[in-house]
């Protein structure tokens, strides 16, 4: 359960969000536009949550967001403008072949906080700066790594060192540790977990160096910069599309694990969306860990016990394909009430979950792009830079901008405009046959 005191941070960190970002040596984007998605999002994530303050008119779909506490969660999550009034729009970003899975990658956000190639800072200096994740074996992760090393490429007084901790916070954080002893100028990080990286980053900022988290959060309230963003527009949309399509039916959850941000602020934004719908009963509720074969279970499980599913909500698209996967197996892809199909619901813009929405075998996706790396390589340079008195430090808080839901046939929902899977040209991954 997030604290008031933690409320309270995340809260004043979004002030430094819509701080106007200035640099001494790259050019700042254009201003906001009302009517850039980030900002259609933002309107309609006020504009649900303000409806589900006043109560929720779907009684189950109330008792299981008030049993699991997302109002706290949702309410800690920051939702703001992009630093320096940065606009995204489709079709931005460099196009380059990742160093370690040697898959070509489009990446969106190579525009935000731009950053021209050559000598960063002092030229006759040379900046370390390491790199710490889990996961050169998952297609999500290891794409964020490959934006990363790309951006610490483009700048030849840059030496970077990439390690992957496998999963094990304690090998993290000794990582960590081992750099602070060896004096690095940055870190950057994709920590699992809060709890267990809050010390060893609040070790490195008291050794001077500045750290970056990408995607998930330290508990270090003392952290240098978070990037982070755009999960309440992944939970939002979900419910905004099973709204548009479907009047009511029974819907299957498969979350990430109870207390992960990426699971409150999914499911929570996707319960918001559809609280005051009358038609919609939570028929099985399971936490599957970002694993295929637990959702696969979990999913072949409800389907013994629920003969009129109509509905599979999922936050992530590992669980996607596992629930996919259950119901082709058990023959009941179009066994929703009515000989309809069951809609199923999915986060995460792999290419295999992009293939199955062409096929129209997964219903919408709304992404979450690994591609985001090089923001972080970008934010640990300014930061450091700023040590030096070279330049201003970027906002602790960094937001990443929202993006619109993919979905077989280009629709207009809420003034979001959709993608189709061939319009989209971020999917990470290997190509799906």
């Amino acid at each position: 359960m997030i604290t008031f005191n933690k409320r309270n941070l995340l809260l004043g960190a979004l002030a430094f969000a819509v701080t106007p970002f200035l640099s001494g040596t790259w050019a700042l984007p254009a201003a906001a536009d009302d009517s850039s998605v980030h900002t259609v999002l933002n309107g309609l994530i006020g504009k649900y949550s303000d409806a589900a303050r006043t109560g929720m008119s779907n009684d189950d779909v109330s008792d299981l967001f008030g049993r699991d506490g997302f109002r706290d969660y949702l309410d800690a999550y920051p939702v703001g403008d992009l630093a320096g009034g940065f606009i995204w729009e489709p079709g931005m970003g460099a196009t380059f072949t990742g160093p370690y899975s040697k898959l070509e990658i489009k990446a969106p956000f190579t525009d935000y906080l731009p950053m021209p190639e050559g000598p960063v800072l002092d030229p006759s200096k040379t900046y370390r700066i390491g790199f710490v994740f889990h996961g050169f074996n998952h297609p999500w992760l290891i794409s964020l790594a490959d934006t990363a090393a790309w951006e610490a490429a483009r700048h030849p007084n840059i030496e970077f060192e990439v390690i992957d901790a496998e999963f094990d916070d304690n090998k993290m954080g000794q990582v960590i540790d081992t750099w602070i002893a060896q004096q690095y100028d940055g870190i950057v990080l994709w920590p699992a977990r809060e709890a267990p990286m809050g010390p060893p980053v609040d070790r490195a900022i008291a050794a001077g160096i500045p750290v970056v988290s990408l995607d998930r959060r330290t508990s270090s309230e003392k952290i240098s910069s978070e990037v982070l963003g755009n999960f309440y527009a992944n939970g939002l949309q979900q419910g905004l599309f099973l709204k548009q399509i479907s009047d009511g039916g029974k819907i299957i959850l498969n979350r990430k694990d109870l207390g992960s941000t990426a699971d409150s602020i999914r499911t929570g934004g996707f319960l918001e969306a559809i609280g005051n719908e009358g038609g919609y009963e939570v028929a099985g509720n399971y936490h599957t860990k970002s694993q295929r074969t637990l959702a696969f279970k979990a999913t072949a499980d409800a389907l013994q016990g629920i003969d009129d599913v109509s509905v599979s909500f999922n936050t992530g698209g590992e669980e996607a394909i596992g629930a996919l996967d259950a119901i082709r197996e058990a023959g009941r892809l179009n066994s929703a009430p009515g000989g309809g199909k069951i809609v199923i619901l999915a986060n995460d813009d792999s290419k295999e979950v992009l293939k199955e929405i062409a096929d129209g075998n997964i219903d919408m996706v709304a992404p979450y792009t690994p591609l985001i790396g090089d923001i972080g390589i970008r934010a640990v340079i300014q930061h450091i830079g700023a040590k030096e008195g070279l330049n201003e430090a970027p906002p602790k808080l960094i937001m990443t901008p929202n993006l619109p839901m993919i979905t077989k046939e280009a629709m207009d929902i809420e003034g979001v405009k959709t993608v189709t899977p061939d319009q989209w040209l971020y999917a990470y991954g290997p190509k799906a046959e």
